[in-house]
């Protein structure tokens, strides 16, 4: 018999104009049993009572990567990467104070590099310092440059605080449909479940990442849940979509059509389907 997992979705804040709690409010009312949400703390408590009024299971925060907190200045030498490993710190900080047990990291950000460095390792090692500190797990997802996860799994093979995040998606734009969980799946802690067309040129782009409900693209939702019940995990699976287009596209159009209860009631309906197989 198939291990039955509970489902929850990343809280699409601001979309439809809903504020963060409004899009809590939802996802209980169609039937998921939790969240994520992205790292923003003035938003954090206010977001963790909506779910804890609703019996919704807050698994996780997704910690910035991008912009002013770049994670690829955390490979470089400068005082860049040690600001963004300290913003990192006060997001581990957050998820203590409000009980969330996992924060979600991009090892890198960037498609032309693909050197680690001491210093990035040195840089994460404070940011692993704080989640043993104040006992929160790491889970670090397969997202582009896949040598910076090698790199930052082999650091810290021993320590039981940082794990992997497997995005399904990325898997199949990201990673040439490599196996991520062949790699890490002992150590799995979280999923972004979503789907997409696959890499659709030569080079792999940013553009591919759809983000689509699952079953509405190309990926193997047989294999992706053979692989994740054959690593043990047992926790809660979360689905990470997209509401909006990315630049010239439209395979998104369908869903922006629907508003969004019904978008969330479909992402689950299609979550049942495919993590039932």
């Amino acid at each position: 018999m198939h291990t039955t997992y509970q489902l929850g979705i990343y809280a699409l804040s601001g979309k439809r104009g809903l504020s963060l709690t409004e899009h809590i409010d939802l996802i209980k009312r169609v039937g998921f049993d939790g969240i994520f949400i992205d790292w923003n703390p003035t938003q954090t408590e206010a977001a963790a009572n909506a779910a804890a009024r609703n019996g919704l299971f807050l698994q996780s925060i997704h910690s910035p990567f991008s912009g002013d907190c770049s994670v690829s200045h955390l490979w470089r030498e400068g005082e860049e990467g040690r600001a963004v490993a300290g913003k990192l710190i006060d997001c581990v900080k957050d998820c203590a104070r409000f009980d969330i047990p996992v924060m979600v990291i991009h090892p890198f950000i960037g498609f032309k590099d693909h050197t680690p460095t001491e210093i990035g390792l040195d840089n994460y090692a404070r940011v692993v310092e704080a989640a043993v500190q104040h006992n929160v797990k790491l889970a670090f997802e397969n997202v582009e440059g896949e040598e910076y996860l090698a790199s930052i799994m082999d650091r810290f093979h021993d320590c039981s605080h940082v794990g992997f995040c497997f995005d399904t998606g990325h898997e199949m734009c990201y990673n040439g449909s490599r196996d991520m969980m062949a790699k890490y799946g002992d150590r799995l802690l979280h999923t972004h479940l979503n789907d997409n067309l696959g890499q659709r040129g030569e080079e792999i782009t940013w553009l591919d990442d759809l983000h689509l409900p699952m079953g509405d693209g190309v990926a193997d939702w047989r294999h992706i849940m053979t692989r994740i019940r054959a690593s043990g995990y047992r926790d809660i699976l979360m689905c990470e979509l997209n509401y909006s287009n990315k630049p010239n596209g439209h395979e998104l159009d369908r869903y922006l059509q629907m508003e969004m209860e019904q978008f969330y009631a479909y992402a689950l309906e299609a979550a049942r389907r495919v993590t039932a197989l």
